[in-house]
């Protein structure tokens, strides 16, 4: 495993890192006990950042069972936003939410505390007083997290906030990976200007990047035939490419040196093992795709 500086934290995190959306699997009444193999084998990877949100069903609670008792260091972050469904994003509501994800993760403090999905929240109500942003500052001076960020796709509200300097961590999801450069074209610059740290999600575009059935619903759920085409262009490139396909998605997210780690969603210690080898794998050139 490589690592990369995370931002202005200064934290070297590992280049491939695990996002806790699918950690139940397929099976919920295994779920605990998948939760741990896919945990354990993380960490026997060097993986050593985690990402999860109380939106990710019991994730949260998941994530919390398995870490007990880990006495290695890591990194985990969290969301604000979703719990209840009409989460206001106030100063309040964000503490109170804080304080819920540490029960669940059995932590006394989080790595970083991000507002999930900027644009429900909007920028009057995450930086006017009494905002989200309040909300964080004050979870930081509590000692509940150590580092604040933002979320979501979207583009200009993501880039104006990565610009206010106010944030040290930015995840951007589908808006960057072979098929798409649409968060590098505006959030991707602004966060490096301000040295946040730069996690770059669902690189796999929902099973664009997933041979099989996967990609074939991917494709399909493309509204724009234009974007189908491009995409069909892009993985005629990828294919004759060394790697498995997820590999080669991961790949062209390592070439950029601002992107400090590409999340993984795997649900299997086997899908983890898959991606978490491009770490070390030759970067795939990323002007062929441009």
């Amino acid at each position: 495993m490589r690592y990369r500086r995370f931002g202005r934290t200064g934290w070297q995190i590992s280049a491939v890192s695990l996002g806790g959306a699918y950690l139940m699997g397929p099976d919920p009444e295994r779920a605990l006990e998948q939760t741990r193999a896919v945990v354990q084998h993380a960490f026997a990877l060097g993986i050593n950042y985690l990402d999860t949100a109380p939106l990710y069903g019991k994730s949260e609670q998941l994530l919390g069972a398995a870490l007990a008792g880990i006495d290695r260091p890591y990194y985990l972050a969290t969301k604000v936003g979703f719990d209840p469904a009409d989460f206001d994003y106030r100063r309040d509501s964000v503490l109170w939410s804080l304080e819920r994800s540490c029960q669940r993760l059995g932590l006394n403090q989080l790595s970083v505390a991000q507002i999930h999905e900027v644009n429900l929240a909007g920028w009057e109500r995450i930086m006017e007083p009494g905002g989200a942003l309040e909300g964080l500052r004050a979870a930081q001076k509590r000692g509940l997290c150590a580092r604040i960020g933002i979320t979501g796709r979207a583009i200009p509200l993501l880039a104006r906030l990565a610009d206010t300097g106010e944030f040290d961590t930015v995840l951007v999801y589908h808006d960057y990976h072979p098929c798409s450069q649409l968060a590098a074209l505006e959030v991707i610059p602004a966060a490096h200007r301000q040295d946040l740290g730069i996690v770059v999600a669902t690189p796999l575009a929902s099973g664009l990047f997933v041979e099989g059935e996967a990609q074939a619903k991917a494709l399909a759920a493309l509204a724009d035939a234009g974007e189908r085409e491009q995409a069909r262009q892009v993985l005629a490139q990828l294919h004759p490419l060394p790697g498995t396909l997820p590999q080669k998605a991961f790949r062209y997210l390592l070439a950029d040196e601002r992107v400090s780690t590409v999340s993984s969603g795997a649900s299997t210690p086997a899908q983890l093992e898959e991606v978490a080898l491009t770490a070390d794998m030759e970067p795939l050139d990323q002007p062929l795709f441009n």
